[in-house]
């Protein structure tokens, strides 16, 4: 064989001799083409080669031939295998056959062969900007050349730049939320877009238990709140957000102060014993959602407050409640009533974007109670006087007694000089309250490379509320970062960290020494002063007990929350179909609350001054290891999802306490417990742990696109469980039937979805405490002979039965959407059991625990849930509408045997039933008393007769009348329950214009008028010993004013004649009213890329048939609710 005499290398870096030379041996060695071509065509040779190198294939063509090959090595690759078999060949066909892929040439017996060129590709740069109808600039707006994958995406100011091939002709731009868009390139090097908004709903994507699915595949009962559309100015958590916007859910606010209380029921609350509270999940870490905020440590109480205030609204992109047992059993024996999924924010690929957004708002009182004035209250006390004068001597009306025969009248208490010198008297209510204040500023910057996205975002709230002293502050910090470490494995981690402070005032519902700051300031007399002549806070004559409401500001009361919320996760993609992911994180809450009483105050001055400081706090810890394959099967006609996972979480918790009092001074506060002199300053210190481990899975199958199928299972192991039921397995399964792919559908054309769904599962509700264990009670004290012991007493008995209560649920739904989802929404029905209850079973012994925790009773829970959503307009004006009504029952179902009913109460009766006597009517002058009242006076309530006992039997009732007042005439008059719940919201948009109008209400409900109770005219002859009341004891029945509405106040001797306390109630709030303005993009591009100014008031106005203050917030003394009026600014740079 032959070498390569003449073989040339050339490598790169001597690309310009290898030109000359090319061209040089080109103009030596040219010939005519046709004799080069004839003689490669007559030169046969035969190569048979299997799996050899190019190079190697070359030497052979050289043995065989006169030709020598000339190549660059950086051109071809000579190590490429080679298969060839050709016999008695031509070498022309030999080499387009091993050099197809290249270029060569034969030149007189020398081939040079070379890479095929490639014409070079033209292209134009083409730029524009991408915009919304209202002129506001589309950022991260994705640009694409058709056909092609090449593209780009729009910039902060929706400004985009591409080179595209000569051989396009069509951009397509698209963007979350607005319809996709194709323009035509042409001539053109500038082309602005404008995309409309889709103002149809789409088939969004909803977060669920472990993944997330298509509306339009979920089997389960779930509604999706988004909060791009919900008022964040006033509101301090999330879940105050909630009211009204979810079908099936009942919102309900514990107090009015800052950062109130809330609770949520979802489908009801049909636990007796074990609470109702729903589980939280906050991207993906299932929180325990207890507050950590300590007692004072002395007799006042700081009201309720949400611990869902450490979440910062503006970070929480979406919320998903979970309420049928299909969507809820994946989180086992923690999802009984219901689950709530809170999603927050993240980074996307892109420049940076910066928000900024900021509101002040103004609070006032939206109504107080007015109680009497000075002169009034020396009014009515001079009339209750003088009326109870002559009851007590059975004068007319009340009697038929002579006056001559009565003892003398002393006198009204107060003369007409006085009264007349009174005037408004001292307004304690007034004196602390004020005008209320919220200040909020966040800001948020997103950004992110193809691999790397992270969002960060800082928050500032403080709100200063309406009664003095009573203060709100938080600081919180978010990162959420996501990053891809190659292409099958990426990690992210989503921390946020808040610090709360808050300045407490004494609340509650205490009476007499225990009265709180409100309720002092409503009953305490308007006749005293501030201070008295020597400087000190004057006191009632009369109410030694009460303290002065003023002197209660002076109670210092400060607590400090803090929390790290943090997890973190890493997931890898075996074979595209299954992911793998780790998921660990922590919650950590502490709350440290210090008080000091000082001795300005009543009790404060009693102990010398008393100081405390207490702590809780609680270390949640999460391991979670989930798989889920995802397949289409069968041609991509059906899909096959499989979740398989594990999770482990572990509760701690720990809290101490010390105190002081006996101070020689006030200046210390809490700062220097040892300078107390008491004797025995108490401490007291606790620690416990919980733990979880559960195993879990869920199989979804879609057949034919049409019919749905999910299954999941969770087995639960909780510490809080006795010995012997360990271990609770909670399954479900549901079906979903997509009536709209049917053949006999297809071709209705107005019908966009149409979706049957039923599911049936378990759930189990945990939150049964340490009720399971037996408990010895420490620091007991025992005197043995002369001296005194500390020893320990058995406090609970231990069941090693106890087990969860167990939910079991029934749900069909139906899901439609007609006019191409125009008008879409749901209609649900669900029934449930719920077994199992936590009550307290009665022992007879005679040991110190008398009771023991057991599985004792069931109830049951039917209800009815339809959502509404439709875009009334579209174009310029804009016009959408939601509506959600739902309405439940929770009754009883099985009684703990050992609870006696009385004989009115009825077994199946509702969970939250009202029973008591009806009354008659107000006894008037003249009246005959009904024959079962026969000493009932003009002026008190009369009460019907409607039963008595049977004399045989105490616990059955006759049937009939019995001529007697007792509480065999009680009967069952309604639920604390609503009937319905709606929610009712408007949102129009018009050129750069946008308000938005929510309503919610509740229908039906019975609701105890506190305040009437405690402050009108029931029981008001206490005015004589200078307790204020309100003025509703202006309207009492009086022998002048026999027609008014109320009794006169005076205590009747007989049962009942309350009910005119109680009122059923409806109501629709107004609960906001947002009006905002986008700026043009072209009046603000230079420095912002978009930017919003808006007005918000919430709690404009609330349409009611109560008489009290507030029909959700109403209690004695409660926290005013408040009317709030924001101005806020969005700013995006």
């Amino acid at each position: 064989m032959k070498t390569l005499k003449h073989k040339k290398t050339i490598t790169k870096r001597s690309s310009f001799p290898y030109k000359v030379i090319g061209l040089v041996l080109y103009l030596l060695w040219v010939q005519p083409f046709g004799a080069n071509h004839l003689y490669a065509s007559e030169r046969k040779i035969n190569i048979e080669v299997n799996d050899v190198t190019l190079i190697d294939v070359l030497k052979q063509i050289e043995a065989q031939s006169d030709y020598v090959f000339f190549y660059n090595n950086a051109d071809i690759d000579t190590k490429k295998k080679i298969s060839i078999n050709m016999k008695d060949a031509n070498i022309k066909d030999v080499l387009d056959k091993i050099l197809n892929e290249y270029s060569y040439r034969i030149n007189n017996k020398k081939i040079i062969i070379t890479a095929k060129r490639q014409a070079p590709v033209r292209t134009n740069k083409i730029s524009g900007v991408v915009s919304d109808d209202s002129g506001q600039p589309i950022i991260g707006g994705n640009v694409l050349v058709k056909g092609l994958n090449k593209g780009t995406m729009t910039n902060i100011d929706g400004k985009y730049t591409i080179d595209v091939p000569d051989s396009a002709t069509t951009l397509v731009i698209s963007y979350i939320g607005y319809k996709k868009q194709e323009v035509e390139i042409g001539d053109r090097n500038y082309i602005p877009v404008t995309l409309q908004k889709n103002d149809v709903l789409m088939d969004e994507v909803v977060v669920i238990g472990y993944g997330t699915v298509k509306k339009s595949d979920l089997t389960g009962a779930v509604s999706s709140v988004k909060t791009e559309n919900l008022p964040i100015a006033a509101n301090t958590s999330v879940t105050h957000m909630l009211a009204g916007q979810a079908a099936g859910v009942m919102v309900k606010q514990n107090s009015a102060q800052p950062g109130g209380g809330i609770e949520i029921y979802v489908r009801g609350a049909a636990s007796t014993g074990a609470g109702n509270d729903p589980l939280y999940v906050i991207d993906g870490f299932p929180v325990t959602n207890k507050s950590v905020e300590p007692e004072s440590g002395n007799r006042y109480e700081y009201g309720s407050r949400n611990p869902m205030n450490s979440l910062n609204p503006n970070d929480i992109e979406s919320i998903e409640i979970l309420k049928d047992a299909s969507a809820t059993a994946i989180y086992g024996a923690r999802a009984a009533n219901g689950v709530i999924l809170v999603t927050t924010k993240r980074g996307k690929s892109g420049k940076p974007i910066v928000k900024y957004n900021a509101n002040y708002s103004i609070q006032t009182i939206a109504k107080r109670l007015e109680m009497l004035s000075a002169k009034e209250f020396m009014n009515v006390s001079n009339e209750i006087s003088y009326q109870k004068w002559r009851m007590d001597n059975e004068l007319y009306p009340y009697g038929g007694e002579l006056e001559e025969d009565a003892l003398p009248y002393k006198s009204n208490p107060y003369s007409p000089e006085e009264i007349a010198a009174a005037g408004e008297g001292t307004d304690w209510f007034g004196l602390l309250t004020r005008d209320g204040s919220i200040n909020q500023h966040n800001v948020s910057v997103s950004a992110g490379t193809e691999s790397t996205r992270f969002l960060a975002s800082l928050n500032y709230y403080k709100q200063k509320g309406v009664i003095k002293n009573s203060d709100f502050q938080r600081i919180s910090g978010r990162i959420n970062l996501d990053q891809d470490l190659g292409k099958y494995v990426k990690a992210g981690i989503n921390a946020t960290y808040s610090t709360i402070f808050n300045n407490n005032v004494p609340l509650g519902e205490g009476n007499a020494e225990n009265s709180s700051l409100l309720n002092s300031a409503l009953h305490y007399d308007p006749l005293v002063p501030v201070k008295d002549e020597s400087g000190n806070y004057a006191l009632s004559p009369t109410l030694g007990m009460i303290p002065n409401p003023v002197s209660m500001l002076e109670i210092t009361d400060q607590t400090q929350t803090d929390r790290l919320l943090a997890n973190g996760y890493i997931e890898a993609t075996f074979w595209k179909d299954l992911k793998v992911k780790l998921n660990m994180g922590i919650d950590k809450n502490q709350g440290r609350r210090s008080t000091y009483l000082p001795k300005s105050t009543l009790y404060g001055k009693q102990e010398g001054g008393k100081a405390n400081i207490n702590e809780n706090r609680t270390v949640d810890l999460l391991f979670e290891l989930t798989a889920n394959y995802t397949k289409q099967l069968f041609k991509e006609r059906d899909r096959l999802e499989v979740l398989l996972g594990y999770s482990y979480q572990q509760e701690n918790w720990d809290g101490l306490g010390a105190g002081s009092s006996q101070f020689f001074t006030d200046l210390f506060l809490w700062n220097k417990l040892e300078a107390g002199n008491v004797a025995r300053p108490p401490v007291s210190s606790s620690k416990g742990k919980n733990e979880l481990g559960s195993y879990f899975g869920r199989i979804n199958y879609s057949l034919l696109d049409k019919y749905l199928f999910t299954f999941s299972l969770r087995y639960d192991g909780s510490s809080k469980f006795g010995k012997n039921n360990k271990w609770g397995l909670f399954p479900s399964g549901a079906f979903a039937w997509k009536m709209q792919n049917e053949n006999f559908l297809k071709d209705v054309d107005w019908l966009s979805e149409l979706k049957l769904r039923v599911s049936f599962g378990q759930t189990g509700n945990s939150n049964i405490g340490g009720n399971a264990y037996e408990y010895y009670e420490a620091g007991n004290q025992y005197v043995f002979g002369d001296a005194v012991q500390t020893g320990s007493i058995k406090s609970q008995l231990e069941n090693p039965d106890l087990k969860w209560e167990t939910t079991t649920e029934l749900n069909v739904g139906l899901d439609f959407g007609f006019l191409n989802n125009r008008i879409t929404g749901s209609f649900e029905y669900f029934h449930k059991v719920v077994s199992d209850l936590l009550a307290f079973r009665k022992l007879n012994s005679l040991m110190e625990v008398s009771t023991i925790a057991d599985n004792i009773g069931a109830t049951q829970s039917t209800g009815y849930e339809f959502s509404l959503n439709t875009v009334n307009l579209t174009g310029p004006f804009k016009w959408n509408t939601t509506l959600n009504i739902s309405s439940y029952k929770d009754r009883w179902k099985e009684r703990n045997p050992d609870v006696v009913l009385a004989p009115y109460e009825k077994e199946d009766a509702p969970i939250r039933a009202i029973y008591g006597c009806v009354s008659d009517g107000i006894l008037q002058i003249g009246e005959t008393p009904p024959a079962s009242m026969p000493d009932l006076l003009p002026g008190q309530m009369k009460v019907k007769d409607l039963n008595g006992f049977d004399p045989n039997d105490g616990s059955k009732l006759l049937g009939h009348p019995d001529g007697k007042i007792d509480a065999a005439d009680r009967i069952y008059l309604g639920s604390t329950d609503p009937k319905v719940i709606i929610g009712f919201g408007n949102m129009f948009e018009y050129k750069n214009f946008d308000l938005n109008i929510f309503f919610y209400g509740m229908f039906g409900q019975y609701v105890a008028n506190s305040n009437r109770a405690k402050y009108g005219p029931s029981g008001c002859e206490y005015i004589l010993q200078r307790q204020n009341y309100s003025k509703e004891v202006l309207e009492r029945w009086t022998p002048d004013n026999p027609t008014n509405k109320f009794p006169s106040g005076f205590y009747s001797a007989y049962y009942g004649g309350d009910d005119w306390l109680l009122e059923k109630v409806s109501f629709v709030r107004c609960k906001n009213i947002t009006l905002g303005y986008s700026f043009p993009h072209k009046w603000i591009h230079k420095v912002f890329s978009q930017a919003r100014i808006y007005v918000d008031v919430e709690n404009p106005f609330i349409i009611t048939n109560y008489q009290g203050l507030d029909p959700e917030m109403d209690s004695k003394g409660g926290y005013p609710s408040q009317r709030t009026y924001s101005i806020g600014i969005d700013i995006t740079f």
